[in-house]
């Protein structure tokens, strides 16, 4: 059972099982992009909308021209120098922050598009998280920041694993900043959401929380993005 939130067509729509994706990928992808038929002539053409958009929101960029094969993944991006946090003695602690983003698209050729009740979408995934950047010897954690930490409403999970400390921090807090621009309600500086796509399209988003039936699904919360054309 999952827990949708502020989307109808989820009802007819069901996130694919983890079993597509390769077993190199750590984590389920826990954003997903789906797009209207009349918005792209094919699976490829919604990719190319999909990161389009996301470098205007995000100005996500790409060290490897976009092409990767780490962690079984089909693309790679990254936006970095994100809230920089003057933290320990002297500052020694300080570092800024990245959103880095995964792209799987091979898993999702022969699913595309999907029917649901108001029509045919292609499905585009990703998986992201927010983590420390720089400098490198913090990276990827430092549990005691106020913003990618295990404080406030992560605390429980102070001095835990990584592997909750990805699935259940880092995680979240990306599917936070990729749909709506914030990191723990703290709106970004030059930074958009995919929510601020409503002037050009019907934007429709929800936040799924993954119940005992879909272990698949190892990230705390999943994002889903409808895009449709305005009526």
């Amino acid at each position: 059972m999952m827990t949708p939130t502020n989307h109808a067509i989820l009802s007819e729509y069901e996130l694919p099982p983890g079993t597509i994706f390769p077993s190199s990928a750590p984590r389920y992808p826990n954003i997903w992009v789906l797009v209207h038929e009349s918005l792209a002539a094919n699976y490829r053409a919604a990719i190319t909308l999909v990161m389009q958009l996301l470098e205007e929101c995000t100005d996500m960029y790409n060290d490897f021209g976009y092409a990767h094969t780490g962690e079984g993944c089909d693309a790679f991006a990254r936006r970095r120098g994100l809230q920089p946090v003057h933290l320990g003695p002297d500052g020694a602690r300080s570092h800024d922050h990245c959103v880095h983003l995964r792209f799987y698209y091979s898993p999702l050729y022969a699913g595309n598009p999907v029917e649901t009740a108001e029509g045919r979408y292609y499905q585009v995934a990703a998986s992201v998280h927010y983590e420390v950047d720089r400098p490198k010897k913090f990276h990827p954690y430092v549990d005691e920041c106020p913003y990618c930490g295990c404080t406030g409403e992560y605390e429980a999970y102070m001095g835990g694993t990584i592997k909750d400390k990805n699935e259940k921090v880092h995680d979240p807090l990306g599917v936070e900043l990729i749909l709506y621009g914030t990191i723990r309600g703290e709106a970004i500086v030059a930074y958009d959401g995919l929510n601020r796509l409503d002037d050009k399209y019907d934007v429709r988003i929800s936040e799924i929380i993954p119940g005992p039936d879909r272990s698949d699904i190892t990230s705390a919360k999943v994002g889903v993005v409808f895009l449709a054309p305005r009526k």
